[in-house]
């Protein structure tokens, strides 16, 4: 039996679709896409690298504190030594005697005017403040002191 041509054409073009559509011929894959990570891990850390070996790194001026050895202890004990202390609570003492830092640069003046190359010893306890020892050392400074010792003593 002859088909009709419309009828043809409809079942041709509707298998055609059908199969289209029915069939899988690509799988679809429905879960969520996650991205390869590794090569921008990678980048991230070659610039770390690069920024650490390219950095350049700031040195601060610091104060250098040299520790004495035991023969300035013995120079402490002679006449010609000024012997400043800074005690744990920060006061300063000259011969067992609390004094200001006003008065320090007079007593050094005056340690000077009698011995020229008197040694100056600044005695701090290492609980005191630092900020102290260092206005102690300015104050010899401003007396006319060449540079003087620190040393740290045990409490």
């Amino acid at each position: 039996m002859p088909r009709s041509r419309g009828a043809t054409e409809q079942g041709d073009f509707g298998d055609s679709l059908i199969m289209a559509l029915g069939e899988n011929r690509f799988e679809i894959d429905d879960s969520d896409p996650e991205p390869d990570l590794s090569p921008m891990i990678d980048c991230v850390f070659i610039l770390l690298i690069f920024f650490i070996v390219t950095a350049t790194f700031v040195e601060e001026d610091g104060f250098q504190v040299n520790r004495p050895e035991d023969s300035a202890a013995a120079q402490a004990n002679d006449n010609q030594t000024l012997v400043l202390v800074v005690n744990k609570d920060s006061r300063v003492e000259h011969d067992g005697r609390t004094v200001t830092l006003e008065a320090i640069p007079g007593i050094v003046q005056s340690q000077l005017q009698a011995e020229e190359k008197s040694p100056i010893i600044i005695q701090s306890d290492p609980k005191s403040r630092h900020g102290v020892t260092m206005q102690v050392q300015n104050a010899c400074l401003e007396g006319g002191a060449k540079p003087t010792k620190i040393t740290l003593t045990d409490s």
